[in-house]
């Protein structure tokens, strides 16, 4: 076998350390609660049998009726099976990572991605991946396993980048070409592109809709301490000098975050859909927890 160069080699020791770390999150943090929290999306046809009172007649089968000359209704079971699709940004934007935390935007976002792939392997469901923020884009099918699990943590931390971010109209679009089937849709992003409602509520009205938003804690605030800097921005390749101790120029960096920021906020809301902001410094597994329970007991009533 031949021997794996340094590149191959840091990208199996960080596939192998998200591996480890999603297996522990999973098994002690949330066993149980994907089950009861991600349901199939339908009923699947079991078996007839004979008319009881009490019965909704929109069950009634006429041709088993008319041939035996009993009312007989069709009995159904819920389809289990769900399908997830987990749709991660690898953009340029999503390689920054500071000081304050120890994973890139795009290594949070691997984790994520590999906590509900294997609580969806462990529960034998499907899941699928996109990576968009390269061109072309990567699709991987939905498919079971644990195979699948392992191969969704290696495309993301080896996917490529061509630098600025596509459009969400985009994405949507291509979700919606290889989804047939309603599905569990997470979309994993910093959302530093520009906000779009028209094509977000396209995807949530034919699929589930999640937005896993992440940021890093440095990104949303400039440093006050550290003077005139030149900066590169990411997905351009256009250099910039900053004063990062001028007050203006920090309220303005701020004024801007926030509002692009509340954009997106706005749609979703406007949308009605659950938006979770995780930090890279901070943990996840409380929002994902909240998720879970949410949607319990949405099912429970």
């Amino acid at each position: 076998m031949p021997a794996m160069d340094d590149k191959t080699q840091k990208i199996m020791q960080k596939v192998r350390r998200i591996e480890l770390t999603a297996r522990r999150l999973t098994t002690t943090t949330l066993a149980g609660q994907y089950r009861s929290s991600f349901r199939g999306q339908g009923l699947e046809f079991d078996d007839y049998r004979e008319y009881q009172a009490g019965d909704d007649p929109r069950f009634i089968d006429w041709k088993v009726t008319a041939r035996t000359g009993t009312p007989y209704v069709r009995r159904f079971h819920e389809e289990r099976e769900q399908v997830l699709l987990l749709a991660v940004d690898t953009s340029a934007s999503m390689l920054y990572g500071s000081s304050s935390s120890e994973y890139t935007k795009l290594e949070y976002a691997a984790l994520i991605a590999a906590v509900l792939a294997y609580s969806a392997a462990r529960n034998s469901d499907k899941v699928g991946l996109l990576l968009f923020g390269c061109h072309p884009h990567f699709y991987l099918p939905p498919a079971k396993g644990m195979k699948q699990f392992l191969r969704i943590i290696r495309e993301i931390i080896s996917a490529r980048n061509s630098g600025a971010d596509v459009s969400i109209e985009e994405v949507s679009a291509e979700i919606l070409r290889t989804q047939r089937k309603r599905t569990m849709c997470f979309l994993i992003s910093d959302f530093m592109m520009p906000a779009d409602k028209q094509s977000i509520g396209k995807l949530n009205f034919k699929h589930e809709l999640i937005p896993l938003r992440i940021a890093d804690a440095m990104e949303l605030e400039l440093p006050d301490d550290v003077g005139s800097v030149c900066i590169q921005d990411p997905e351009t390749g256009m250099p910039y000098n900053i004063h990062m101790s001028s007050p203006t120029i920090r309220k303005a960096y701020t004024k801007a975050m926030v509002a692009h920021r509340g954009e997106w906020e706005s749609v979703f809301t406007q949308l009605g859909i659950d938006m979770k902001d995780i930090n890279t410094n901070a943990d996840f597994i409380p929002a994902l927890r909240n998720l879970f329970t949410s949607r319990s007991s949405h099912f429970a009533h």
